[in-house]
């Protein structure tokens, strides 16, 4: 919580001029009260969150209002897609009829590198490095190289999580550095959804149980959450429909913003409901919940986006009876287009610039970590530990470099 709050209200007012100019100190304190400025009160002493300043402008349209030119570029930069491709996915389908088309083969190296003096010479460091999922959208993996050379792959068919664990020991004033290399073929995924062919998933299916099911702390079918449900659903009936309904009113009424580490918040549809924003876990989360309390099975998935910027990403799946599992992205959520394909393309679709490593959130490790996680809900960054206990994301750093391979490779 320090490292996510450690701005004073000087410091976001400074950064809030920097960007807005015109915004006048009556205004950032009234945007302030209305909670429009993330802080916390600690032992009487108000501290602001790191993201505060940026955030202001992502979830309050006033503010936004006061954004020069270039600072509204700066923050809002367009959704990490390019129509391009989704049209070339489109021209794909319509040509071959293939459901996962445009394969797209990336080189990843993933490096975490322990500052020196975090553990003593000598201890044996632990890590877990992540690493491709073998989806039904994802295929050629491939381990090229690690450091240290031996490493231990997790069974990530069963697994919820794809890992690679590393030992190391530590070396005086040197950092500990481990590293993968690997190779993964990316597919997307387009199927036309017809909603009259839609029907009600089988809440006997065994399969599928698990993903109508509360979850705590996350999918939680709270009262809250069950009146939000009634406001958007209304009386639709229809699962496809209903899907929609819950995509829209999430991508709209829950802006990105920068969230503080998971570990310190409760349930994220929670968090979602109450300040009504949140970074694209916190919005996938919500959507998935809402699904699954409509009785619209759901799963996470999680990992990197390759292209066009790279960075973590949280997305998911749904279940719609008869097409099976279909991809969601409601942090792409609506693409500025006019053709109806397009604009949903996201609810069904996915492009092909992923790297997916989790198959589903708040999953055990492999092998098993013997101190307290630094993600609880997620895992993309990586885990680092010793028999000190663990190292958090303070104490070492990491690096995710991706370079598309050619055609065939």
């Amino acid at each position: 919580m320090q490292l996510d709050f450690k701005r004073t209200r000087d410091e976001v007012w400074q950064q809030v001029r920097a960007l807005a100019p015109t915004v006048t100190p009556e205004q950032f304190t009234s945007w302030e009260e209305e909670g429009a400025v993330e802080f916390l009160e600690v032992d009487g002493t108000r501290w602001y969150f790191s993201q505060a300043a940026k955030n202001l402008f992502r979830i309050n349209s006033a503010a936004r209002g006061h954004l020069s030119r270039e600072s509204e570029k700066a923050l809002f930069e367009p959704q990490n897609y390019r129509l391009k491709d989704l049209r070339e996915i489109f021209s794909n389908y319509d040509r071959t009829g293939e459901i996962i088309n445009t394969p797209k083969t990336f080189r990843v190296t993933y490096q975490v590198r322990l500052r020196p003096e975090a553990v003593p010479a000598g201890e044996m460091v632990r890590a877990w490095l992540p690493f491709p999922h073998p989806l039904n959208r994802q295929s050629n993996i491939r381990l090229v190289s690690s450091e240290p050379a031996r490493g231990l792959v997790s069974n990530s068919t069963n697994d919820g999580i794809a890992s690679v664990y590393l030992e190391k020991r530590a070396v005086s004033r040197e950092p500990t550095v481990f590293q993968v290399v690997f190779d993964c073929t990316s597919r997307a995924f387009y199927e036309p959804i017809d909603p009259a062919r839609v029907v009600s998933a089988d809440r006997s299916d065994p399969a599928l149980k698990s993903y109508l099911a509360e979850q705590p702390p996350q999918e939680v079918f709270s009262a809250g959450i069950q009146a939000l449900s009634r406001q958007i659903i209304g009386t639709e009936t229809n699962p496809y429909r209903q899907a929609r309904l819950i995509f829209q009113w999430v991508y709209e009424h829950v802006p990105w913003a920068s969230a503080r580490e998971y570990s310190t918040l409760g349930g994220l549809p929670e968090y979602a409901l109450h300040n009504r924003h949140g970074d694209c876990g916190i919005e996938t989360m919500t959507f998935m919940t809402l699904c699954r309390l409509n009785g619209i099975p759901a799963r996470w998935e999680s990992g990197w986006a390759t292209g066009p910027t790279q960075d973590m990403h949280d997305w998911c799946e749904i279940y719609l009876a008869p097409y099976g599992w279909v991809p969601v992205d409601v942090c792409y959520g609506l693409v500025n287009s006019s053709v109806e394909r397009e604009k949903w393309f996201y609810l069904g679709g996915m492009d092909g610039f992923r790297v997916a490593v989790n198959t589903d959130h708040t999953q055990p490790l492999y092998p098993a970590k013997m101190a307290f996680r630094s993600e609880v809900v997620d895992f993309q960054r990586g885990e680092v530990e010793w028999r000190g206990g663990n190292l958090y994301f303070d104490q070492w750093d990491w690096s995710f470099q991706v370079a598309e391979l050619p055609a065939g490779h």
